[in-house]
């Protein structure tokens, strides 16, 4: 029965592919498009989801995201588990509203995946050893859309000393334009784009707290298709300004920690250029002790 009804559905998919190639040949309205390739999507997907082999690939995390029933699938398992736990997490940990409004950013629709060179996926809002990001990061987006658009890549850490008001800001440390991603295109194609501030590791300084680095993709105007080959970019811009000038849509986003240790201060010699930085609380003054380093006698101002 189920092979039976399997091969129904694969033959109303293929008819219904036919039909929209028909219709994108005779130049129909894309409205009309746009519903056949629904129809024809549903049914492909349809066609496949009680397949015992699918289902099991999908609960085993192997997506073939070329087969809409791996999309539908994917999609799916994201909105499950996974956009629960990072929309927590990034509450939690305030990178929401710190770096964006999330009345603006709402829910992300894409799944953004960031990984260290070779490794596996960094968890959102996970500690990580500086020293694993001293190279650049592997970023997959899956867009959960067939179409290619290009996107914006951004890694902020949302705190960077501010020594002048004796707070903390947002420093950028790589911004690349003009990366294409689609359903069949997740991981990010660096060369591809534009790279606009270079890439620079995590260095949190020496008795600074934990920093949280966020990684953010942003759509770029006319749904994806419109390029951003120069902009006018500095490493303690505010993301809000950057997004708000160039009209980019927050559709991805994740985040991981670091904290000092001795591999930072060769970032900061090495690549950065600068003597590593000390931070730390101001010390307390010991009242028994006079201006001259002696201690005071209780009761010379009897």
């Amino acid at each position: 029965v189920l092979d039976a009804y399997k091969t129904k559905k694969a033959a109303e998919a293929e008819a219904a592919a036919e039909g929209l190639k028909r219709a994108q040949e005779s130049g129909e309205s894309a409205e009309r498009i746009a519903e056949l390739k629904k129809k024809w999507f549903d049914l492909a997907v349809e066609s496949e989801i009680r397949d015992p082999e699918v289902l099991w690939n999908a609960r085993n995390g192997k997506f073939d995201l070329s087969r809409p029933v791996y999309q539908h699938l994917k999609e799916k398992a994201w909105l499950a588990r996974p956009l629960e736990v990072l929309m927590q997490r990034l509450l939690q940990m305030f990178v929401l509203p710190d770096l964006l409004d999330p009345r603006v950013v709402g829910t992300p629709e894409a799944q953004l995946n960031i990984a260290m060179s070779g490794e596996s996926v960094i968890e959102p809002g996970s500690i990580i050893d500086p020293s694993n990001a001293r190279e650049q990061l592997d970023i997959e987006l899956v867009t959960f859309h067939e179409d290619s658009r290009l996107h914006t890549l951004a890694m902020i850490d949302l705190d960077e000393p501010f020594e002048e008001q004796q707070t903390f800001r947002e420093q950028f440390h790589w911004i690349v334009s003009n990366v294409p991603f689609s359903m069949n295109q997740i991981k990010a194609d660096i060369g591809a784009g534009n790279v606009l501030l270079p890439y620079i590791p995590p260095h949190p300084a020496k008795g600074t707290p934990v920093h949280r680095y966020a990684v953010v993709a942003l759509e770029q105007p006319e749904n994806g298709q419109q390029r951003i080959d120069s902009a006018d970019v500095s490493r303690d811009m505010v993301l809000r300004d950057f997004v708000a000038q160039h009209s980019l849509r927050t559709v991805g986003i994740s985040f991981f920690r670091a904290s000092w240790n001795e591999s930072v201060d060769a970032v900061y010699r090495e690549v950065l250029n600068l003597p590593p930085p000390s931070y730390g609380q101001m010390p307390i003054p010991d009242k028994t002790i006079g201006p001259d380093g002696r201690r005071i006698n209780l009761y010379e101002h009897y």
